[in-house]
């Protein structure tokens, strides 16, 4: 069965998916959508005062839909402590991926709520587990996908690869987002990028999220993160993708 939704994903690790999966499902809250978030798999996980290990991710993407912990495992079902690829992590802790069994939490998730969203780990061809990417996640799920680049030099490779494949797979990608731009400091080299990253896709750019030091993802700071994705985002507009995209299916 196929349900509303985006997945989320980006040109590389640390390029903000965090941060845009957030501002999209607080700016989604605030039009009065029922939204859920997921993760299913993170790694680099971090020991909480009781002990526990937890995803910085998990915990941003809690502040961000106003979730208690009592959510932290459907937000984020599987947690790994080494910071690498969840194949790689998964094997150096000892566990075995359930495949399946994550593909279940995504599922659930779309089920109860009106637009849910997925966020990758990595970039698009990270190994969730042995040869399973997460490029086979987004083709089981079926969802729409917004791709996450950086402003800065090397982004047209990465995003244009990075399309390219998911197209390659039988994806539908809706557009990018620019995180962390800085409009002070933008100048030739960044706006060229936007030329030449729609120029090759043919894709459009969907907003272009700015720094702030309101938000940490590390810190769980999500400051005015609907405000914010309101301004710096096309939120109708990829409201309305979504809705295009569901209603070919």
């Amino acid at each position: 069965m196929l349900h509303k939704g985006l997945f989320i994903t980006a040109t590389d690790t640390e390029v903000g998916k965090t941060v845009i999966t957030g501002a999209l499902a607080a700016a989604f809250k605030q039009r009065g959508l029922q939204v859920g978030v997921i993760k299913p798999v993170a790694s680099g996980g971090v020991r909480n005062n009781n002990g526990q290990l937890v995803a910085e991710d998990a915990t941003f993407l809690l502040k961000a839909t106003g979730l208690d912990e009592t959510h932290r495992k459907v937000i984020n079902p599987l947690c790994l402590a080494p910071a690498l690829t969840p194949a790689v992590a998964a094997v150096e802790s000892g566990i075995t991926i359930d495949i399946d069994h994550l593909e279940s939490c995504c599922q659930n998730m779309l089920n109860s709520c009106e637009l849910g969203l997925v966020e990758g780990v990595g970039g698009i061809t990270a190994p969730i587990w042995a040869d399973y990417l997460v490029a086979d996640l987004m083709k089981t799920l079926a969802l729409p996908i917004i791709i996450v680049a950086r402003p800065n030099l090397g982004t047209i490779n990465h995003a244009v690869l990075t399309a390219h494949y998911a197209r390659q797979r039988g994806l539908t990608v809706l557009g990018f987002i620019i995180n962390s731009w800085q409009d002070e400091t933008c100048g030739v080299l960044e706006q060229s990028n936007l030329d030449y990253i729609k120029r090759l896709t043919g894709l459009p750019i969907l907003g272009k999220f700015p720094h702030s030091n309101k938000i940490s993802v590390p810190q769980a700071k999500i400051g005015n993160l609907a405000e914010l994705a309101n301004h710096h985002l096309a939120i109708d507009q990829i409201l309305r993708l979504t809705e295009e995209d569901n209603s070919h299916e």
